[in-house]
């Protein structure tokens, strides 16, 4: 399995936990995995272009190199910006509300969405990689 495989796989790993939790209203945790899904699955794609990765939590920051690769990238900016501050949110609670059942939804949706952008363009014709289309 190559590197950015490895990263697509933990990436949709992460997204069906937060699907699982979402059941158990576990918010917080539904939201920091969403997040956690999407900066995996950004990650994955700057490894298969060969870019050398910073070690960032801060989905705008990836976000902005992987539009340098692709303009097409600037389709998911929203939801790239959505999920950004799940990463470190919830760390402290007295300054932030708990998300609830629809932040939880979004974040669950706008990860799912980044993933599935990322194996199209992994998977688009000139690069030959179909392994993780559904």
């Amino acid at each position: 399995m190559q590197e950015h495989e490895k990263g697509l796989q933990i990436a949709q790993e992460d997204a069906y936990v937060a699907k699982i939790l979402l059941k158990f209203e576990l918010f917080s945790s539904v939201a920091y995995h969403s997040q956690q899904a999407a900066e995996k699955a950004l990650k994955a794609y700057l490894v298969f272009k060969k870019h050398e990765l910073s070690k960032t939590h801060d989905l705008i920051k990836l976000f902005i190199v992987c539009k340098r690769f692709d303009l097409e990238f600037e389709k998911i900016y929203g939801m790239a910006e959505y999920l950004n501050p799940f990463a470190t949110k919830f760390r402290y609670p007295t300054e932030f509300d708990i998300p609830d059942l629809s932040d939880s939804r979004d974040a669950v949706k706008c990860a799912n969405v980044i993933i599935k952008f990322v194996l199209k363009k992994i998977a688009e014709p000139e690069t030959g990689q179909t392994r993780f289309l559904s």
